[in-house]
């Protein structure tokens, strides 16, 4: 993980450069870690297409203490850019203290984005142009499906607006339907997408292995994406407040 630390060091030399540097590192972690999330889908490719037709119990618990080891990798560096993220908005928050009420306020949203999950939701949508690759590549017809329910789930699913600074009885039930309806929307796509997975099998179109593999995947994508479009309110409102700070700053 040490080089991840080292890249995005030169973007700026002091100030809010030295924070998007750390950023940088942080979101290029998460990026980096997003690869091994295909690790199940390369296990069950594995599994089916010669794990189970060579009958070797050996290979197979090899192949599942390798896939094992890479979720754990994939635990720890997503663990560790958590901390970057973490330790970036403190030092942020300590440099908006310095400069006043007015710019502690304008960095609040940035801060809870920094300290919430959004951060790292925001990293992982990185992955879903190069799953829905994946699966176009595996399956024409179930990459297609998924880039439609992909674009259902952006356009149903996507805030209008950052919320308001003191957001009102009837923005917070609007933001609350909102939720609930990605959420459905979602799980509803991903229902669709593994009963098309299970026909195409059973059609004989592709070995299951590899159905299933990029069945995993588009739901992966999917997941992703909707949980980004949960959170899309606090991602605008941290991206609008960090480029407010940035014009403070005079970084163009």
């Amino acid at each position: 993980m040490a080089w991840a630390e080292q890249l995005g060091g030169s973007v700026h030399a002091s100030g809010l450069g030295r924070l998007e540097a750390e950023l940088l590192r942080a979101a290029l972690l998460v990026l980096a870690a997003g690869i091994l999330a295909a690790s199940g889908a390369l296990f069950v490719i594995l599994l089916y297409g010669w794990l189970i037709p060579s009958g070797s119990v050996v290979q197979l618990a090899f192949a599942a203490g390798a896939a094992l080891l890479l979720l754990a990798v994939q635990f720890l560096a997503r663990a560790r850019a958590g901390s970057m993220a973490d330790r970036a908005s403190q030092k942020l928050l300590a440099r908006l203290d310095q400069q006043g009420e007015a710019a502690r306020l304008a960095g609040q949203p940035l801060i809870r984005a920094l300290r919430g999950r959004s951060f790292l939701l925001a990293a992982d949508c990185g992955w879903v142009p190069i799953f829905l690759m994946v699966v176009l590549v595996l399956h024409p017809l179930l990459g297609a499906t998924t880039a439609v329910a992909l674009l259902l789930l952006i356009r149903f699913g996507a805030a209008p607006e950052p919320p308001p600074s003191k957001p009102d009885a009837s923005f917070r039930a609007g933001e609350r339907r909102r939720r609930l309806a990605v959420a459905g929307l979602r799980d509803t796509l991903q229902i669709l997408l593994l009963s098309l997975g299970g026909a195409l099998a059973m059609a004989g179109t592709l070995q299951i292995g590899e159905i299933v593999a990029a069945t995993l995947l588009s739901l992966r994508a999917l997941g992703a994406l909707g949980a980004a479009l949960e959170d899309a309110p606090t991602l605008k409102a941290a991206h609008r407040s960090w480029q407010g700070l940035r014009s403070r700053e005079g970084i163009g």
